[in-house]
């Protein structure tokens, strides 16, 4: 199985859940006498979230990592194990600290760049 990685970090084990949410963009207009009208605009980006734990000595290194790549503020290649990969923004990251602090638990929301794929359906770069 690949490991999980985005841009120059690879974690260091797979985060121990992942989920991913696959949405289009609804319009929604009122025609008079009518009613309520709904169009179809096309697939959004996907949201991919997740959480997991490091661990060890290096535990605080491989947060601090992330966030710095976070702080960048641009997107990157996001590889998704057992799915490939996405061009997306990290987008938000948090963390909750345990014990001695050698425990970091942490949870991550990733958004997919549309501009960036395969617009005929098979978006997953492998």
């Amino acid at each position: 199985m690949k490991t999980m990685s985005f841009k120059t970090f690879t974690f260091p084990q797979n985060p121990g859940k992942i989920e991913v949410l696959t949405r289009t963009m609804i319009s929604t207009a009122h025609c008079p006498e009518f009613g309520p009208v709904l169009q179809h605009l096309g697939p959004r980006g996907r949201t991919i979230t997740g959480s997991g734990v490091f661990y060890g000595a290096k535990a605080r290194e491989h947060f601090v990592q992330l966030e710095t790549l976070l702080l960048e503020g641009a997107p990157g290649l996001l590889t998704i194990p057992s799915l490939g990969q996405v061009v997306a923004f990290l987008a938000d990251l948090s963390l909750i600290e345990e014990g001695d602090g050698s425990i970091l638990r942490y949870s991550f929301r990733f958004e997919e760049v549309m501009s960036a794929t395969d617009k005929e359906g098979t978006r997953y770069v492998n």
